[in-house]
């Protein structure tokens, strides 16, 4: 089957390879550059002990280091999208007759798709020197029917994106197009802070399932595609180039970045990507008990467990947690244990090596685990000890594991909630440090998730 793979960085030449699959070269934001959009804040950092193992020298050292103003109102934080500030991987993506390109982050910790518009260029100062779509300039661009939802709204953390839903022709892999894909034109970015303005990306191009979208009665665009005739099978597959290229493909997968057999896993709920797991460990000792998930996010590059789980690993070496950044401190000389997940009878190891983020300085270093919370009672309690974690994911949890229609984006509630009941607080956030380790596979139809070996 013909299979296309496109481009997750902008400006490289397409290329034929070996057999039908068409690829185009893709490449990450450098792992320094990259290292120091994650540990960029303006909020003044207040450190919470694990351990007295950690100088306080130390923490001193690195409060000033991220040093803001002594006094800075909750109101005043920039807190940042939760796969943005650890985005790392984005592309191309085709828009309008003629097509306008923009770049977006491929995003399946997300369903919905918007990029700015020209309005977002003078109205929001974060937005100005992005490439924005112009709907005047295209003939095929239209409203949203009447009775349609028009109105786009999404919260990160400090504000909220904004905007309207329209109807236009969007192109992947140069060829694959598909007509009236509904997708938002953003008018103001101003809640996604200052490190917006400096990402290498326009917009988000969310790959989860409909079900968690702003708008969850129309199709996201992978499954619009299959729905079309564009497409034989609603699937996509990436390879996540570790310093390396490479590549998305979709409606199916492109076998010479694999080996070996495919492990599938049927997901939990269809909403997230939202995986079952055996077990975890982490120094050769199981960290879980009972139901445990993952949720597979390539819009994040790091890894977030539960509280109960994270915090016994970074006593253990000794750390301290830096609100400021959301993530544990440890000395640069510690020997990070590997972490394993158990999933669908198949162990993935991530070595330790692996776990530790540096800044740009090479003197302080960092965990590279943080705390997913869920709840309310839970929420209320991290805020005493680490109130300054990547915020989108905490407010989307709040809601996640609740009976429906207390979802404030969806009033009637869906079906049943993206995370069962019964995986509440046991669930962890899967960023590419994790998906990069293998080749995955996602299939809408099957509504299951697949990991392969990469290919020598």
């Amino acid at each position: 089957m013909l299979i296309r793979a496109f481009a997750l960085a902008a400006a490289l030449a397409a290329t034929v390879v070996a057999g039908e699959v068409f690829t185009v070269p893709i490449s990450k934001v450098p792992d320094d550059e990259h290292a120091a959009h994650l540990l960029a804040s303006h909020v003044p950092p207040s450190l919470v002990s694990t351990s007295t193992s950690t100088s306080n020298s130390a923490v001193a050292a690195i409060a000033r280091r991220l040093g803001a103003p002594a006094k800075q109102s909750r109101g005043e934080e920039n807190v940042v999208l939760r796969d943005l500030k650890n985005a790392q991987y984005y592309g191309k993506v085709k828009i309008g007759s003629p097509a306008q390109e923009l770049l977006v982050v491929f995003d399946t910790g997300s369903s919905d798709f918007w990029v700015p518009s020209k309005g977002c260029l003078t109205k929001s100062e974060n937005c100005a020197a992005k490439t924005a779509f112009d709907k005047t300039a295209s003939t095929s661009y239209s409203d949203v029917p009447s009775g349609a939802k028009s109105d786009f709204q999404i919260v990160y953390g400090s504000g909220a994106v904004t905007g309207t839903f329209g109807l236009e022709t969007v192109t992947l892999a140069d060829d694959y197009t598909v007509d009236k894909q509904t997708f938002a034109l953003v008018d103001s970015t101003e809640g996604l802070g200052q490190v917006y303005e400096h990402a290498k990306f326009d917009g988000i191009l969310g790959l989860a399932f409909p079900t968690i979208s702003r708008d969850p009665g129309v199709n996201t665009l992978i499954p619009n595609l299959k729905e079309k005739g564009v497409l034989d099978k609603a699937m996509f597959a990436f390879f996540l180039g570790d310093n390396a290229d490479g590549e998305l493909a979709i409606g199916g997968y492109d076998e010479s970045k694999m080996q070996g057999e495919i492990n599938w896993v049927n997901l939990v709920n269809p909403a997230y990507w939202l995986a079952p797991m055996d077990k975890v460990t982490f120094a050769g000792k199981d960290v879980t008990t009972g139901k445990v998930a993952g949720i597979m996010d390539t819009g994040t590059s790091l890894l977030y467990g539960p509280q109960d789980v994270v915090m016994p690993m970074a006593q253990s070496m000794g750390a301290q947690f830096v609100p400021q950044v959301g993530l544990f401190l440890v000395q640069c000389d510690t020997k990070i244990p590997d972490l394993a997940f158990t999933i669908g009878g198949q162990v993935y190891t991530i070595p330790g090596s692996d776990l530790m983020i540096k800044d740009d300085s090479g003197k302080y270093c960092f965990f590279g685990i943080a705390i997913m919370q869920f709840g309310a009672e839970e929420i209320e309690q991290v805020n005493t000890l680490d109130e300054e974690l990547e915020e989108q994911v905490v407010e989307e949890i709040k809601h996640l594991t609740g009976a429906p229609g207390q979802n404030p984006d969806h009033p009637s509630g869906p079906p049943s909630p993206p995370i069962p009941a019964e995986y509440a607080g046991k669930v962890f956030l899967m960023g590419d440090t994790f998906l990069r380790q293998s080749y995955t596979l996602w299939d809408y139809e099957g509504k299951r998730f697949g990991m392969a070996k990469l290919a020598k």
